[in-house]
């Protein structure tokens, strides 16, 4: 058996899975202390349950999120290296900059050295501002982390309090902006999510689970509890890849379909295509800076069952979340009250919200019911407009332009699958409404968690080569060394990569039937007018996907 928890802005939610068979669930509301509210699930679903039955823990998690949105970083300072050519004052970096000099070419030669006064100088400035926290991002460190390296010593050596990040080992990605802008949000969160895995690893001990645990990442892949403290950023985002797996796992493998899942306080939405989902080219943003974590193309209304419902001089007005549902002991009337009202949602009897709506009608000259509808016309409104939005975005994605072709689909998919709490009653609306095919999975209220759970284990592997000096090195532990021979190309380099990633895979006994690769570079080192040798900086992973799909019953066409 295996467990996937998803722990949301409102709910947390947990299930414990048997192949494709729903064997236990819980809904718990989300207290200030999401590790605590991972205990208090796991400790639910474990009644009756022999720990040593469970072989696999996936969590997926809004912290990494709820962190950035909410301000609650630690303030981070960036060392810049544009080298020449380049003004960084016109890209969209993330955090307060000092430039400095220092450059490697294209080809991972050190262009220009770094002048150690101009560090000391920048490191001042920074804690004169009370940032102790530095991120240091050298255009084409990927290809040459020289300089990157000795600055982090330098800072070192003269503060050692200061925490400071190479955007080098955050990624191997080309792209200069995205990894200097996930070298500051990793340091900015790197505590909190060291005191959460922390926790985590402590309730897993308490609970007798002596199982992996793993992070939900952007991709719909996993990353081990150990290893996401180095890389916190994969795990943003895992909410709406785990209802995006939610959704498929209820929907078939040959699923076409947007992805629709209502939390309390945001509504979040995917596309899946032929049972894959849509991925972003360009990657996921936070904050609006582009960052280097692989996400799927999502996107979020600002809007959910708990919005609240108020009426400015006569008009229906939904705002942001205040707590829960009045029908479940909340203070304001919500969306989700509306629904139950309807008849659409059987969260609660109308009775604990009918007095309050009648009231609030009656001051304003309406029936409680033309109130309740006019709220959920009003999200319906909003939900088409950012679907609109989105749809614009989907198109653009090569993804998209290649299934349309394949497939031989000119029209836009016409199918969502509803998850979430108030999922049943929307779903209804949105297929009269619009004439949809509406899928409401059977256990609509936790799909995530079945997402989370039923994720397929993966293993990525990041391989670096220098041929002039015969060595080699990867993430995994204990796989490096020397090379015993020259790889004359990146074909031949990528094939000896493949085959360390197939050997670390058998070691850990992971079924490896393909791979994926990430990102791939090669260039030569020159010295003078001489090639001395290659780089190599590989990426591959096993694809992310579901281990299964959820038997008999899966979903219901609202």
């Amino acid at each position: 058996m295996e467990i996937g928890i998803d722990v949301g802005g409102t709910f947390t939610d947990g299930v414990v899975m048997n192949g494709g068979q729903v064997v236990n669930w819980v809904k718990k509301e989300t207290g200030e202390d999401i590790a605590s509210s991972i205990q208090g699930v796991l400790e639910q679903l474990l009644a009756g349950i022999d720990p040593f039955s469970v072989k696999r823990v996936v969590l997926s998690t809004t912290l990494i999120t709820n962190i950035i949105a909410q301000g609650r970083v630690a303030p981070a300072g960036l060392i810049l290296l544009p080298g020449p050519g380049v003004n960084p004052r016109d890209l969209p970096f993330a955090a307060k900059a000092e430039i400095i000099k220092g450059a490697v070419d294209y080809r991972g030669r050190i262009i220009e050295k770094i002048d150690p006064a101009e560090v000391s100088a920048a490191l001042k400035r920074f804690l004169d501002s009370g940032i102790s926290r530095i991120a240091v991002a050298c255009k084409f460190s990927q290809r040459n982390p020289a300089l990157e390296e000795e600055i982090s010593r330098l800072i070192e050596e003269e503060c050692p309090a200061v925490r400071v990040l190479a955007s080098s080992r955050v990624s191997g990605l080309l792209n200069w902006v995205r990894r200097a802008n996930g070298a500051v949000f990793s340091l900015q969160v790197s505590d909190d999510y060291r005191l959460f895995a922390g926790e985590v690893a402590v309730s897993m001990e308490r609970l007798g689970l002596k199982c992996p645990v793993c992070i939900l990442k952007a991709d719909g892949g996993t990353i081990p509890l150990e290893q996401s403290l180095q890389r916190p950023l994969e795990g943003i985002f895992s909410g709406p890849a785990a209802s995006t797996l939610g959704a498929l796992a209820a929907g078939g493998e040959g699923l076409t379909s947007v992805v629709m899942d209502t939390g309390g306080t945001t509504t979040d939405l995917a596309l899946v295509l032929e049972g894959r989902p849509l991925f972003s080219e360009k990657g996921a943003f936070v904050n609006g800076y582009p960052v280097c974590t692989r996400a799927m193309a999502v996107a979020s209304l600002a809007l959910g069952g708990d919005s609240t419902i108020t009426l400015e001089n006569g008009r229906v007005v939904l705002g942001e979340r205040y707590g829960k549902a009045m029908c479940l002991g909340g203070a304001r009337l919500t969306v989700t009250d509306a629904l139950v009202y309807l008849g659409l949602s059987d969260l609660a009897g109308r009775e604990k919200i009918l007095p309050i709506l009648e009231e609030m009608s009656r001051r304003h000259g309406l029936e409680a019911g033309e109130l309740a509808e006019k709220a959920v016309s009003i999200f319906l409104e909003s939900l088409e407009r950012k679907l609109e939005e989105m749809f614009a975005v989907w198109e653009e994605e090569p993804a998209y332009r290649i299934w349309q072709v394949i497939s031989g689909q000119k029209k836009r998919p016409r199918t969502v699958v509803c998850l979430g709490g108030p999922a049943k009653g929307l779903g209804i609306l949105w297929g009269k409404k619009k004439g949809w095919q509406v899928i409401v999975p059977r256990h609509a209220q936790v799909a995530n968690a079945i997402g989370a759970a039923l994720s397929k284990t993966t293993l990525r592997l990041d391989f670096f080569a220098d041929t002039q000096q015969m060595i080699y090195s990867t993430n995994i532990g204990g796989l490096h060394g020397s090379l015993e021979h020259i790889l004359p190309n990146l074909e031949e380099a990528k094939q000896f990569a493949e085959s360390l990633f197939r050997q670390a895979a058998k070691e850990l006994d992971m079924p490896v039937s393909r791979s994926e690769t990430l990102y791939e570079e090669g260039f030569n080192i020159i010295r003078g007018w001489n090639t001395l040798g290659k780089i190599y900086q590989i990426g591959m992973q096993t694809p992310p996907g579901l281990r299964a799909f959820l038997e008999k019953g899966a979903g219901t066409g609202a």
